[in-house]
């Protein structure tokens, strides 16, 4: 990352931990830094506390231009109930917590979490004699919300607490003299059976592998390119969209789990019959239609024979699905987050 960018600098106050960490953050006119943020001391985070810093140099810098927010390592992990430690020999950094690892390298986005390898949106770096990293990172790593609230420049990370699973990305990448690919792949962790988490994520990097080997075995040149976004993530609910193109073609995926179930689901798994009637009456919903459930609890449809797909939206509780959902799904989809 060019450190010329703009960058808004952070100047924390104050810092709700378990429940929240808020850091206010404030812009000067010559964006010049003014550090002002100490570590906070270490105690149970098992209920939700307050901190204060107070003194200190390291702060959280925002890249206007890019919209990336990086974090200070040490602050933020210790702050929420974390440690910190660095492996002269191998440049290691390991964050440890509650029994798992992120183990890391600054100059290098790949890393290993929870025993499975990930790569990492931005680079770590070194600035001022402070290790920062990329804000998603310990977002999923600590299962919180990263809020930035670019009117009060402040941010604020907010623990879900519970089980909820951690979804993060790593990248598959490949070329030859004609074609190449860039893959994302979700990595799923944090579930209550390992060893269906462990086959899960098997199955789906194979899954991602089998496109890979299909675009390049074919004849012609171009790049296939596939982003996945999270959609509503629960302890009982997984959903992501994917996103990209293959050669000169849009390319879509989508991926509905029931982890009590431990299965894939369809649109008629979670809708009564009478609510899929509706959804094909309105002519949203045909044999070329994929689905997902957005993070605000939002039943997404696109046709991926367009070749520009716009999702249309359902809400969740809004009149054409508000009585549509199947029982067991009752509970996870009603009302907007």
């Amino acid at each position: 990352m060019n450190l010329k960018k703009t960058v808004i600098i952070a100047c924390a106050s104050t810092a709700m931990i378990s429940g929240a960490i808020a850091l206010s953050m404030w812009l000067t006119k010559e964006r010049e830094m003014e550090m002002e943020v100490s570590n906070p001391k270490q105690n149970d985070l098992s209920q939700e506390q307050t901190k204060v810093y107070v003194e200190g140099e390291n702060i959280p810098l925002y890249y206007d231009d890019e919209e990336i927010l990086l974090l200070p390592v040490r602050n933020v992990a210790q702050g929420l109930g974390g440690t910190v430690s660095w492996e002269q020999e191998s440049k290691d950094v390991t964050i440890s917590y509650k029994g798992k690892k992120l183990v890391f390298e600054a100059g290098t986005t790949e890393a290993e979490m929870h025993g499975y390898k990930i790569t990492m949106p931005e680079e770590p770096q070194t600035i001022n004699g402070c290790l920062y990293i990329e804000a998603s990172v310990l977002s999923d790593f600590f299962t919180t919300d990263v809020l930035w609230d670019s009117a009060k420049r402040q941010i604020s990370l907010k623990s879900k607490g519970g089980s909820t699973p951690i979804v993060a990305s790593d990248l598959y990448l490949g070329k030859n003299e004609k074609k190449e690919y860039s893959l994302e792949i979700p990595v799923i962790m944090g579930l209550n059976d390992t060893s269906y988490e462990k086959g899960l994520n098997k199955e789906i990097r194979a899954e991602i592998q089998a496109l890979a080997d299909e675009f390049m075995s074919k004849e012609g040149e171009g790049v296939f390119q596939l982003k996945f976004e999270k959609g509503f993530i629960s302890s009982d609910f997984v959903s992501i969209c994917w996103k990209g193109s293959r050669g000169n073609e849009p390319f879509f995926q989508t991926l509905n789990i029931d982890l009590r179930e431990q299965k894939r689901i369809s649109i008629s798994d979670v809708l009564t019959e009478e609510g899929v009637k509706e959804l094909k009456a309105h002519g949203d919903l045909t044999e070329n239609s994929l689905f997902y459930i957005t993070p605000r609890k939002e039943l997404a449809i696109f046709d991926t024979t367009q070749e520009e797909s716009i999702a249309v939206l359902y809400p969740a509780d809004g009149a054409l699905l508000g009585n549509q959902w199947k029982p067991k799904y009752q509970a996870l989809f009603p009302g907007v987050l």
